[in-house]
């Protein structure tokens, strides 16, 4: 049982969602390699010395990463928790719908997941938690909510989730076309720009997700290029829109030009001809700011 946090180690990956990271602040990092991949021995050493001094310990790992769409080997972090006695969460968020979503083989205790990921409702998501894990309540309530929270369930919301989850599990085969999309975006951008870096490129990302660096061009400034050319990209998360800073993701990495990425996102409903939009605009912004350095250094 994990009775609150209060008396339970955490750790999370260092690249975690900001909703993770910010829920305990005292929790300890685990690092990543240079494509954004939890180091499995660092995290081996840390769970052996907390398991030596006989502390409950909580491992929370995202599926997915949210801004380079780098896929983290979450069953293999299940197998170290378990043999010394940890219990897992995995951040789902971004991986469901774009890839097997599977408790029993991912071997976590918890994962959580939301709708508006996969085009249902904002504003309600899910805890799947496996059998045998108890937790205690943070908002206690009556036995309709099996004495685990208070208040009435949103049911909308709930038959909205539903909805979602069904059509997305449907059209998972589709996503094949998604990565062949984003395969020859990436392809055709670094053939052109061999300064352009790809965030992740050398290990599993998600199929629909591209987070490209241009050293020397902020983030901000291409965000706001391609807004104007009809292009909507962002400069990271999502849930950071609004606030101008680097990609802790990107520090972690070790990427040393991280206020030049921007994050590229695709879908069922992207088309080639969007792909070809993107290429032509992204070309043009940076034959144009080439163009101006040039200017500016004669």
């Amino acid at each position: 049982m994990l009775n609150g946090l209060e008396d339970v180690t955490v750790f999370t990956s260092a690249i975690e969602h900001p909703s993770v990271i910010e829920g305990r602040h005292d929790a300890k990092r685990i690092p990543v390699d240079g494509n954004g991949v939890i180091d499995l021995g660092a995290l081996e050493m840390m769970l052996k010395e907390v398991s030596d001094a006989g502390q409950k310990v909580l491992v929370s790992v995202m599926l997915a990463n949210n801004e380079t769409g780098v896929i983290q080997p979450v069953a293999k972090v299940g197998l170290l928790a378990r043999e010394y006695g940890a219990k897992v969460h995995c951040d789902a968020v971004q991986a469901l719908g774009r890839m097997p979503v599977d408790m029993g083989r991912l071997l976590v205790d918890m994962v959580s997941i939301s709708a508006h990921k996969i085009g249902g409702p904002k504003g309600i998501g899910a805890l799947a938690i496996a059998p045998g894990v108890m937790l205690v309540p943070q908002i206690r309530g009556g036995g309709q909510e099996k004495y685990r929270r208070g208040g009435t369930e949103n049911v909308p919301g709930i038959a909205g989730f539903d909805a979602a989850a069904r059509r997305a599990e449907a059209e998972m085969a589709n996503m094949t076309k998604v990565a062949e999309m984003r395969d020859r975006l990436e392809t055709e951008l670094a053939s052109e720009a061999p300064e352009l870096l790809i965030a992740g490129k050398g290990t599993e990302r998600l199929v629909n997700t591209s987070c490209l660096i241009l050293p020397g061009m902020p983030g901000e400034t291409q965000v706001m290029a391609l807004d104007l050319a009809g292009v909507a990209i962002s400069s990271g998360s999502a849930c950071s829109s609004g606030k101008v800073r680097e990609s802790h993701v990107l520090k972690e990495m070790g990427v040393s030009d991280a206020g030049s990425a921007i994050r590229v996102s695709l879908g069922l409903e992207t088309t080639d001809e969007d792909i070809d939009t993107f290429i032509r605009v992204w070309s043009r912004m940076r034959g144009n700011a080439a163009r101006k350095k040039a200017r500016h250094a004669a």
